[in-house]
């Protein structure tokens, strides 16, 4: 008994230190977006959704390390279902999302839903209906990413304005990147001590690694995203924060979630992995049907955020 209030205590304060961690890493690359001058494209799709992908990407890392790929996976899916359903749902609760549909983003939401689908093919092979092995499914995943990332480069946005400008201009780049590496270095420690406590944890109670990735860990993952796009709506930068969140989902599914079934043998429970994707693709489907129509409503964040607390209800 101990022994678990221990890990659990490991398990909370190394989610924590991830989520501060996290936000201190994007704080670090919006100063650089600033001294750069990137486009807000190349910015943010490319840099600051990544940015944002950082605690997933790392937990992916050390969970294949410690031979638990389940965690992994359960975190991207269950990451992408809260940011979806909790934060996007949150921000269009509070009337944030009234109106901010553009093209780009409904572009970008329709990649989200069709590269939702690519996972399926898993779920499928089980039943011999086809025969694709994880690595082909993870390669796929890998092109979508490169081939979505180069494809939003290329489109012409305006920069990223960041307040205080004179500020990060004095601060200068070395002392921007020794907060980017010094931040870096909290999320990788953090991640290490969120898979091994996270590990224990469902081990002592027979728990499935996925569940714990999937309900749990995914929170600890987003709240970088939770705390910088509430930052960005308040500031009226909406599309920043939608396009993070969108980025950040994609950016999860593709690079992440392709590393992980490239690197590691794909030995999770498949009923459960059955379970999570469908709440993914309605939460993908709900917004989107909102941003065709001009944005999220008030409505729709409930919808949103009901949907989520039906997965965290539903999934045991």
């Amino acid at each position: 008994m101990i022994g678990i209030v221990l890990q659990a205590s490991i398990l909370a304060g190394s989610l924590v230190l991830l989520a501060s961690s996290g936000h201190f890493a994007i704080k670090s690359i919006e100063e650089l977006i600033e001294l750069t001058g990137l486009s807000e494209a190349a910015a943010g799709f490319a840099i600051l959704a990544v940015m944002t992908s950082t605690p997933e990407i790392t937990v992916a890392v050390f969970s294949i390390i410690q031979g638990a790929p389940g965690i992994s996976v359960g975190d991207i899916l269950g990451s992408n279902i809260f940011n979806l359903g909790a934060v996007l749902g949150i921000l269009g609760t509070l009337g944030y999302m009234k109106t901010c549909s553009t093209d780009l983003l409904v572009e970008l939401t329709d990649v989200l839903f069709v590269t939702s689908l690519i996972p399926l093919l898993l779920v499928i092979s089980q039943y011999h209906i086809i025969n694709v092995s994880s690595p082909i499914v993870g390669a796929g995943l890998l092109g979508t990413f490169v081939a979505t990332t180069y494809i939003m480069s290329r489109k012409k946005t305006p920069r990223i304005d960041v307040d205080a400008k004179e500020s990060v201009q004095k601060m200068g780049l070395k002392t921007i990147v020794a907060k980017l590496l010094l931040s870096f270095a909290g999320v990788i420690v953090a991640s290490r001590l969120v898979v091994i406590s996270g590990m224990n944890i469902a081990l002592a109670f027979g728990v499935p690694p996925i569940l714990i990735g999937a309900k749990l860990v995914s929170i600890g993952t987003s709240l970088p995203e939770l705390t910088l796009d509430f930052t960005a709506v308040r500031k009226g930068r909406v599309q920043l924060a939608i396009g993070d969140i969108v980025g950040s989902n994609l950016t999860n599914l593709t690079l992440v979630l392709g590393l992980v079934l490239i690197a590691s043998p794909f030995a999770v429970n498949m009923t459960i992995f059955t379970e999570l994707l469908p709440f993914l693709l309605v939460t993908t489907i709900i917004f989107l049907r909102f941003l065709a129509r001009g944005g999220l409503s008030q409505v729709g964040g409930i919808i949103l955020i009901m949907t989520y607390i039906l997965f965290q209800a539903i999934i045991v």
